[in-house]
């Protein structure tokens, strides 16, 4: 399915926490590519219109050529007809050239543009892949980072039962020995 300058204006990308896309700067670059890709595509249909009619003025040149032809008056004179004949030859096959010529570079320009929308897609999904690593790899180091903490303080907290356990032991002990006190 293509991509029409519409869907890119109304693209909304999803956003996870604080790692999220800049909704702002996404907005403003997918603008930026409608903006682009909508020129290619006007410039394009009035590639296909000038084709169009260049292609009508051959047809009707043509045409006015088989008429002509027909009207021709009839005269017994060879070189006449030879000579009317091969100029209209002529002129039909420079009407065939001329509008060959404007369909292959109205093709060739066509092809342009779209190898040229083409690039400015893939730059804009390599970026998009590009931005959406970096965001991974980020949030992977956040998560060792938080993991390597977690362990730490589960470790303190550890030590600290385990400490905390041997001053009370002591304590009773200590409590056990002076029974003068009671």
């Amino acid at each position: 399915m293509a991509i029409s300058v519409r869907d890119i204006q109304e693209k909304e990308f999803g956003t996870q926490g604080k790692g999220g896309y800049n909704v702002e700067e996404v907005d403003d670059f997918l603008d930026e590519i409608a903006e682009q890709l909508a020129g290619l595509v006007k410039e394009n249909l009035e590639m296909k219109k000038q084709l169009t009619e260049l292609a009508a003025e051959a047809e009707a040149a043509k045409q006015a050529a088989i008429e002509a032809e027909k009207k021709t008056p009839d005269y017994n004179e060879k070189g006449y007809f030879d000579n009317l004949q091969k100029s209209m030859r002529e002129a039909m096959i420079g009407a065939q050239r001329i509008a060959d010529e404007t369909r292959a570079e109205a093709e060739a320009q066509a092809a342009q543009i779209k190898a040229e929308a083409q690039e400015v897609a893939d730059d804009t999904l390599n970026k998009a892949q590009a931005d959406a690593e970096k965001i991974t790899g980020d949030a992977q180091g956040r998560l060792e980072a938080l993991t390597q903490q977690y362990e730490a303080l589960k470790a303190a907290a550890k030590a600290f039962k385990a400490d905390f356990s041997s001053l009370i032991e002591a304590q009773s002990d200590l409590l056990k020995q002076k029974t003068d006190l009671f």
